[in-house]
């Protein structure tokens, strides 16, 4: 017999010298039973089932359905996962545990030491903002809205504004004194127990229940308890200065409690604060009948 020349004549040719070729006709064809006879084949269903129960019976019913944690996972894996190597003749033969690198496993403790770093090195930024700084933060722009309302009252009441004592008595009176201030009342002298944030669970979002909205608007904290009668005191005193007492007064005590009443608005709460505004002007004009302008 003559050797195959062209491709055809030798696929051919190798397709007969093959034993265990794969033969299309070897697949039973068929309709499907009609409706009340039983299959006489097994369905794809019937055999998906029996791969489920060997698969159970091998690794596990948890580790089968993959519902196990992650060290489960990762055992699952390593019993899937097969490894091999040449063998001397040349074949494919299973690797031996000790063979196996351990990096062709990759573990998840990596990924969970990150996390938990992440979630340490993770804090409050007011926590790491330096006492000083916390305190002159607030303490020099009050000292300009100090030197901002002596400049007002002596320029409405005075002939001569004296810019260089009033800049004086803003630096060298009021700076320092809402500094010790504002130090003091934040906690970094003596500490008043509510600027624990640690201790403070922060309200839910969009929980509009009463007692988060009351806690959100009146914390009952120490620093609400001492700063809303001050505020509210500190406020009737300036109603009660600005349109009573004579300009002297008003120019050398205005700008001072004004100054105070701003701090102890800006140290409360939003709904403290609501209040440590709105009783001074209710009491200026429904009580004592003052005029707004």
């Amino acid at each position: 017999m003559d050797a195959p020349r062209n491709r055809k004549q030798r696929r051919a040719a190798a397709t007969a010298k093959e034993p265990d070729a794969f033969d299309p006709a070897s697949i039973p064809l068929a309709r499907p039973p009609p409706p009340g006879q039983k299959q006489k084949t097994k369905t794809l269903l019937e055999i998906a089932e029996e791969r489920q129960r060997e698969l159970y019976r091998l690794y596990g019913k948890q580790e089968a359905q993959g519902a196990a944690t992650e060290d489960g996972l990762e055992t699952q894996r390593k019993k899937q996962t097969q490894f091999m190597r040449i063998g001397p003749d040349g074949n494919l033969v299973p690797a031996k545990q000790s063979e196996v690198p351990s990096s062709a496993f990759p573990s998840t403790s990596t990924t969970k030491n990150n996390d938990d770093n992440d979630e340490d090195t993770t804090t409050d930024p007011d926590d790491t903002l330096s006492p000083l700084i916390d305190t002159f933060l607030l303490s020099i722009p009050l000292s300009a809205m100090h030197f901002t309302l002596s400049y007002l009252a002596a320029h409405q009441y005075a002939q001569d504004i004296p810019v260089k004592k009033l800049v004086n008595e803003s630096l060298f009176a009021a700076l320092p004194v809402l500094t010790f201030l504002i130090h003091l009342s934040h906690g970094h002298i003596i500490s008043f127990g509510d600027r624990d944030k640690s201790s403070q669970q922060p309200p839910r979002l969009f929980d509009l229940s009463f007692s988060s909205i009351r806690k959100l608007m009146f914390p009952p904290t120490l620093r609400t308890l001492v700063f809303l009668p001050l505020a509210v005191a500190l406020g009737v005193k300036l109603v009660s200065l600005t349109n009573e007492a004579g300009y002297y007064a008003v120019m050398k005590r205005a700008p001072s409690i004004g100054t105070l009443w701003v701090w102890s608005i800006l140290e409360m709460s939003a709904g403290a604060a609501a209040i440590g505004v709105i009783i001074p002007l209710a009491w200026g004009v429904w009580w004592m009948g003052y005029m707004i302008v």
